[in-house]
């Protein structure tokens, strides 16, 4: 059976992190969220200190306490957990992808005093639901979840640069927005758009055009290679798998769009662009 959500309380003074999985199952994520004690995390030639408030996404390695044991809360949950026809669940799609890109760079996600004050706070309330199992617990494990998910996403110390989040004033164009930002790595028509939106096609092409100042297929390009570039930099993946992944049919159909929007080629961007502090 699919695990889709499960939480505890652990400790440890020395634990090889990492949840395992089926490694063609990049689905089920695990945070690990720090509550007292200090050590280190290895990754190879990597060091991350680790300390009462840390929170990690995914990590991988050693986690090593420094003198007492670790007093840590592990919470693992499957994508599964959130519909991609549902309009909230859709935006927290959204924000957990930005998540994972940020955490393939750097796992160890770094919080201000209040953000991390929230995110215990939230732990605490999804390990009480989970432990006790009220009516609606599902619902709300998955509410709090999403919380803190947000919580991570709006903390100031969380460094990354949010596209596609901007307010528009058509709610219609947000909710085709929101649509594409959650499945830009499938096959997507307008006739997917029109169906979440709701509105006529003519109608829709005009108001989206006045809304974003570009059309609905530059729209698409851009975002499938903005995400293709973020993987370029953060990532030494083959290209062909980033390209397949950011919803691109064919290794020439990407370098043909990725030129034209970037003004080079894929190799290229990796090797200038990450290259630059």
């Amino acid at each position: 059976m699919k695990l889709l959500f499960f939480i505890r309380n652990i400790a440890f003074s020395r634990r090889t992190t990492g949840w395992e999985h089926d490694p063609r199952e990049r689905s089920t994520h695990e945070l690990l969220f720090c509550r007292s004690g200090e050590g280190t995390l290895v990754t190879g030639t990597s060091r991350t200190q680790v300390q009462a408030g840390s929170l990690m996404f995914n990590p991988r390695g050693k986690l090593v306490s420094a003198r007492n044991a670790l007093s840590v809360v592990q919470v693992l949950f499957s994508e599964q957990l959130f519909s991609p026809s549902v309009h909230m669940d859709k935006e927290a799609l959204y924000v957990l992808g930005i998540i994972k890109l940020y955490a393939q760079k750097q796992n160890h996600l770094t919080l201000s005093r209040i953000g991390t004050e929230r995110v215990a706070s939230l732990v605490d309330a999804m390990l009480w639901e989970f432990q006790n199992r009220y009516r609606g617990y599902s619902w709300a494990l998955r509410l709090k979840l999403i919380e803190l998910l947000i919580t991570v996403m709006r903390d100031t110390q969380f460094k990354i640069p949010i596209k596609g989040l901007k307010p528009l004033s058509s709610t219609r164009i947000q909710d085709a927005i929101s649509y594409l930002n959650t499945e830009y790595m499938n096959p997507v028509s307008v006739e997917d758009v029109l169906r979440s939106c709701g509105v006529s096609r003519s109608h829709f092409h005009a108001l989206f055009k006045q809304e974003t100042g570009t059309t609905f297929v530059q729209y698409l390009s851009a975002l499938r290679c903005a995400k293709a570039g973020e993987l370029l930099v953060t990532t030494d993946r083959p290209i062909v798998d980033i390209a397949l992944e950011c919803g691109f049919r064919s290794l020439s159909h990407f370098y043909h769009v990725f030129k034209r929007e970037k003004h080079m080629s894929p190799k290229n961007y990796r090797v200038q662009v990450g290259a630059t502090p």
